[in-house]
């Protein structure tokens, strides 16, 4: 018996979790098993023709949001050229409406529910032995002319019972340059009503030896990056602190992604994380709202105040990467609430600020509430919001063109002084306001429409500026013009922003790099490098700001940033006055 367990992610980049547990847990000498991750990019007679190849006789699909419309289509076209192929569907946008997935699929044979790695392997136990599936509990199936739902399945209460599926090193290659999902836990300690997490009622761990024998080898093997996915992993501070320093302990270039709860950080904590280097750690913290109400209202039972606070120590004391979420579209929060909300977290100063949309998910609280708060949203995944009685499809629709530009510029962390200049002096601390202002003169302009090239889009925002303030204009553009040359090195400047470079500037900036007292005082490290390999590495430009300050100065000063290859910001950047 072959069996192909397969699931398509939503980028090329990402790794999938499940089905490396699926396959370690369910490998046996009855059957042959075999893994193929795709993406949701790829074309589906490709995927299809790649499946078909395999001859599988047991085909597993692992269901997300992100890709259930293409496994269903990929379901009903497979079933047709190998009629005999036995599929089998999972994962959490299948469980919690096993019954009325199979009968609106009809080449779909049978929905595993919840935790897979037992269910499967006794499935896979019954085919091969031509046994009823009705001993197996958690799963849902046709017999006959009716569906059957067996009992549900107890969660592994030994999660080491699970094999690692790191313990395969020939396994690794599979996920070079890829994200690798690592948890420690499963549950939340939560109830979010919105979040698939609350249907979990335990928090169940990992033993530490198990997780330090996995993050020891994958570290070893030089992995980019270990994203956990424990849901808090903050929830046991101790356990999270203990794994930290464990994973600092050990040389390597990887860099760990952790979603932290912030609001429970003891100061004990925050000092430690104090010492974490630059580039080792991110985290993501969910805010969702920093109305009292609206948390009430999706059992967020947080102290809003001390998470704020917190938040704020770990921008200003640490070097950790700060990622926090929003979620428009939450009951109570109408579209001033929401203004507000933004305006407080935007004033964290977060690296990022991730703008969602309430996802209405099978099996959550919040899609059991929905007639509750009038809630409109899509009928098919991934079930975003449209409308609620607190706010409109049209402000909702005005909140989707601020992320996306929220996502283009802020997020991408290339604008860091202009923009701030412009939220925090133009429009004094009122974010919101600018991000409207901003969305409005791209939506009068038709620039939503096209794609844009990394230069066009600075022209855009400068532009702006010189159409909306004209009386800061000169120090913005000076402003701009640094954030450009920061975010990497140049051919020329974009469009519209103006240089003050003398004609002579290309002779000056040779004879600069020719003089060993100049190199000797200014890049000590290219003493060895010949002119025309530092010339490679620089560029000049006259600035009008001072690089010490940022404040607009009477001339310009001539500005050296110097560029490493293989890296996209300058590793230095100095001014001479």
């Amino acid at each position: 018996m072959k069996v192909v367990l397969t699931t398509l992610n939503a980028k090329y980049i990402h790794s999938s979790l499940a089905l490396a547990y699926l396959s370690t847990y369910c490998q046996d000498e009855r059957w042959q098993l075999q893994t193929r991750e795709y993406t949701i990019n790829d074309h589906h007679l490709n995927i299809l023709t790649s499946l078909f190849e395999l001859k599988a006789d047991v085909l597993c699909f692992s269901c997300y949001i992100w890709n259930i419309d293409m496994i269903q289509r990929l379901a009903a076209d497979i079933k047709k050229v190998q009629p005999n192929i036995y599929i089998i569907l999972g994962g959490p946008e299948v469980s919690y409406d096993a019954a009325d997935a199979i009968i609106n699929n009809p080449a779909v044979d049978l929905i595993i529910r919840g935790e897979g790695e037992q269910t499967l392997l006794e499935v896979l136990e019954a085919l091969y032995n031509y046994s009823s599936l009705e001993s197996v509990s958690g799963v849902t199936f046709k017999s006959a002319d009716k569906i059957i739902d067996t009992v549900a399945r107890m969660p592994i209460p030994n999660l080491d019972s699970i094999p690692s599926p790191y313990e395969r090193p020939e396994e690794l290659h599979n996920y070079n340059e890829r994200i690798i999902y690592y948890e420690t836990s499963r549950g939340c300690p939560h109830n979010c009503s919105y979040c698939i997490s609350s249907t979990m009622h335990s928090l169940r761990y990992f033993s530490l030896e198990r997780v330090k024998k996995d993050l020891a080898f994958l570290i070893g093997q030089g992995v980019r990056q270990i994203k956990f996915v424990d849901r808090t992993f903050n929830a046991n501070e101790d356990r999270a602190r203990e794994i930290m320093q464990y994973v600092l302990s050990i040389p390597g270039e990887t860099r760990f992604h952790f979603e932290i709860g912030a609001a429970t950080l003891t100061p004990d904590m925050i000092t430690f994380l104090t010492q974490v280097p630059a580039d080792k750690f991110d985290f993501e913290i969910g805010i969702q709202s920093t109305c009292e109400k609206t948390l009430e209202s999706i059992n967020r039972k947080v102290n809003i105040q001390k998470l704020m606070h917190n938040i704020r120590r770990l921008k200003q004391e640490t070097k950790i990467h700060l990622h926090v979420d929003l979620i428009a579209g939450l009951p109570y929060e109408t579209y001033e609430v929401f203004k507000t909300s933004f305006n407080e977290v935007y004033a964290l100063k977060a690296d990022v600020i991730q703008l969602g949309f309430l996802k209405m998910l099978k099996g959550t609280l919040i899609r059991e509430q929905e007639n509750l708060y009038d809630y409109k949203y899509q009928d098919k995944a991934p079930y975003q919001v449209l409308t609620n009685k607190f706010i409109s499809f049209s402000e909702m629709v005005w909140l989707l063109r601020i992320e996306e530009l929220l996502e283009r510029y802020y997020n991408q962390g290339d604008y860091n002084l202009s923009l701030s200049y412009l939220t925090s002096t133009v429009y004094q601390g009122n974010a919101f306001k600018f991000w409207e202002d901003f969305t409005r003169y791209w939506q009068e302009s038709n620039l939503f429409n096209y794609s844009h090239r990394r230069e066009t889009v600075y022209t855009i925002l400068n532009n702006f500026v010189r159409a909306t303030n004209p009386q800061i204009f000169p120090v913005f553009q000076e402003m701009l013009k640094y954030d450009y040359l920061n975010s990497g090195r140049p051919a020329i400047l974009p469009e519209g922003i103006h240089s003050h470079n003398p004609a002579d500037a290309r002779k000056r900036l040779y004879d600069f790099i020719k003089d060993k007292q100049f190199i000797q005082k200014y890049l000590p490290e290219f003493m060895e490098l010949n002119p025309g390999e530092i010339r490679r590495r620089i560029y000049l430009e006259w600035l009008q700001i001072s690089i010490l300050n940022y404040n607009f100065i009477n001339e310009p000063y001539p500005t050296f940033f110097v560029y490493n290859s293989g890296q996209k910001r300058p590793t230095k950047i100095f001014q001479l006055n």
